[in-house]
C-alpha cells in the first residue's frame, strides 16, 4: 500500500464523519438502543456471518479483527480469528480490543457489559429484506461507505425486483424447506416472521410451514404428510449430495408417503444461501425462484 493510499485510509472515513457536522454517530440498533459512536471504528468484531459477508461486500474487511465460528465467505473470511458468538469469553474480546461489537439477539446481550471498557456493541435482526437495506445502509455510514453501501442496495433490489416479476402471475407450487433433519420425524422448518418465509413468498412459492406458531417450529410427520408439498427443499447442513437426496428421503420412516418424493422433487441447497440475510440473500432468492418455476428461469 503506497503512502498516499494509507493516508485515504485514514482520513477518508473521517472526511465523512466531517461532514455530518457531527463530533459522533449514533445508530438506533434492533434492540432499540442508541449506540453512540464517538469515532470511525477500525477494530470490528463480526459476530454472525451475514455482518462478516456485509462488511466484506462494503470493502471494509481490512477493519474485522475477529468473526464468529460460522463466518466462512467470502473464502477470506475464514482467515480471520475465531470468536464463539454465543457464551463469548468476555476476558477474550478485551484481549482483542475492539471497539465495535457487530451481533444478533441472544448472542449480544451479554456482551453489553462490554461497553463500561468502551466496546460499543450493536444488534441487528433483520426479518425482511427492507430490514436487510436498512442495516447495509447503516453498516455503511458506520465504516464511511455509504455511496458503496446505497450501490449494493441499489444492485439487491433490481435483481428481487426481476425475481418478482418473472414469477408475478406463475402458479404458487407448495414447498417445504428442512432446516434441521437431525429428528426426520420431527425436522425444524422455517415459519411465519422468518426471513425465509419472505423469500419463499418472493420466489413465488407459498411456504407449507406459513401457519406455524414460531418463526422456527418443528413439522412433524402427519403434518408433513397432510400438507405433501409440491417441492421439498433440504437446507440442513448435513444433508446428503443432491445425487442421493430422494433415494435416502425415501427411507426415512413414512416419507414414501410424499408426492414430492415419489416424483422425485426434493433437492439439497446450500443452507446459508437463504438464512444469511446478507449481501448474498438475492443469491438465495433467485435460487428458491429458479427451483420453484424452472420454466421462468431458462
Amino acid at each position: 500500500m503506497t503512502r498516499r493510499a494509507i493516508l485515504l485510509f485514514w482520513i477518508a472515513p473521517l472526511l465523512w464523519w466531517g461532514a455530518a457536522d457531527a463530533a459522533s454517530l449514533t445508530i438506533v440498533d434492533d434492540a432499540g438502543r442508541s449506540v453512540v459512536l464517538d469515532r470511525p471504528p477500525r477494530r470490528i468484531m463480526a459476530l454472525t456471518p451475514d455482518h462478516t459477508e456485509i462488511l466484506f461486500a462494503l470493502g471494509a474487511d481490512d477493519r474485522i479483527i475477529a468473526v464468529d465460528q460460522w463466518s466462512d465467505y467470502p473464502p477470506a473470511a475464514k482467515a480471520k480469528p475465531r470468536i464463539a458468538s454465543f457464551n463469548s469469553n468476555l476476558e477474550q474480546i478485551i484481549r482483542f480490543s475492539p471497539d465495535l461489537i457487530l451481533s444478533t439477539h441472544g448472542a449480544a446481550e451479554p456482551l453489553l457489559p462490554l461497553e463500561r471498557y468502551g466496546i460499543r456493541v450493536m444488534i441487528f435482526a433483520p426479518r425482511t429484506l427492507d430490514d436487510l437495506y436498512r442495516h447495509i445502509l447503516l453498516i455503511g455510514r458506520i465504516v464511511g461507505a455509504e455511496v458503496r453501501a446505497e450501490g449494493l442496495i441499489a444492485a439487491m433490489r433490481q435483481r428481487v425486483a426481476a425475481v418478482v416479476e418473472k414469477v408475478r402471475d406463475a402458479p404458487r407450487p407448495t414447498l417445504f424447506i428442512e432446516l434441521d433433519g437431525s429428528d426426520p420425524g420431527r425436522p425444524f422448518t422455517a415459519g411465519p416472521g422468518s426471513f425465509i418465509d419472505v423469500l419463499v413468498q418472493l420466489a413465488g412459492g407459498i411456504n407449507v410451514a406459513a401457519r406455524s406458531k414460531t418463526a422456527w417450529p418443528q413439522f412433524s410427520l402427519e403434518e408433513l404428510v397432510r400438507a405433501d408439498p409440491d417441492l421439498i427443499i433440504l437446507a440442513d447442513p448435513v444433508a446428503p449430495p443432491i445425487p442421493y437426496v430422494s433415494e435416502l428421503a425415501a427411507r426415512r420412516p413414512g416419507w414414501s408417503r410424499l408426492r414430492a418424493v415419489r416424483l422425485g422433487a426434493i433437492t439439497a441447497i446450500d443452507a446459508s444461501q437463504i438464512s444469511r440475510p446478507g449481501p448474498r440473500i438475492v443469491d438465495g432468492l433467485e435460487l428458491l425462484a429458479r427451483l420453484l418455476h424452472p420454466d421462468r428461469f431458462r
